[in-house]
Parts: C-alpha cells; structure tokens; sequence
C-alpha cells in the first residue's frame, strides 16, 4: 500500500450504502468518502435562491410536463 494509507473494516451494509453513493460505476470510494462533507453542508444563499425561483416557476404553471416533451419531441 502507498504510504499515507490505512485499511479499515466496514459492514457490508456500509459498504453497499457507499456503492449507492457513487457517481459513476467504479469511482473510487476514496473519493465518495471525500465528498460526503460537502453533500451534508447547507445549501449556499445562491442555491437556495435558484430553488426559491423554480419553485416559483412550477407554481405559476411554468414547466413542461415528461409527456408534453415526447409528444413534442416525437418520442414514443
């Protein structure tokens, strides 16, 4: 192992909770763990107001529905 490094033991259950966090089939659980402090974080006041302005969107009736989208798209 390289230097810096260490081995631990996990549940299985652990393990398939880190496997579904992934956001890629095989991405490194290193850095699943690395990301896991950021994820748990507050939303910033920016992203808080986009999230304010989309729901203010989907309450005015501004949105397209999955349906209305294939139809116009020709899908299915």
């Amino acid at each position: 192992m390289p230097d810096g490094t260490t081995t631990i033991k996990i549940f299985e259950s652990d393990r398939d909770r880190l496997d579904s966090l992934r956001r890629y089939p095989g991405e490194p659980y290193r850095a699943v763990v690395r990301r896991l402090p950021e994820e748990n974080e507050p939303p910033s006041p920016g992203a808080l107001a986009g999230i304010r302005a989309s729901l203010d969107e989907i309450r005015q009736g501004e949105f397209v529905t999955h349906e209305a989208l294939k139809r116009d798209l020709e899908i299915e």
